[in-house]
């Protein structure tokens, strides 16, 4: 079940974690996949930022993924979508 989050804010609290990024096209068909270490996330309006180790930042720009939500089954993850595409984060 699904919950859908008006506020990214939330993101924010996960610190010094791994996270995996799993995109999806037509809903079903994954078509990439990574996870990494990350020291903090910086949140904006448009964006999602993991700041890793050596400084560098992985983006997720969220004006591609308009709609956000909470899987309500399972703890610390979460289904970002638009039209024809989705992104699974989850933080292990």
């Amino acid at each position: 079940m699904e919950k859908q989050l008006s506020n990214t804010a939330l993101f924010a609290t996960y610190q010094h974690r791994q996270v995996i990024l799993n995109y999806y096209q037509d809903e079903d068909i994954l078509y990439k996949r990574d996870g990494f270490h990350f020291l903090t996330i910086q949140v904006t309006d448009s964006a999602l930022a993991f700041l890793m180790k050596d400084g560098t930042f992985t983006t997720i720009d969220l004006t591609e993924y308009p709609l956000v939500f909470m899987n309500a089954d399972f703890q610390n993850y979460y289904i970002l979508r638009n039209n024809l595409e989705k992104l699974e984060i989850y933080f292990p």
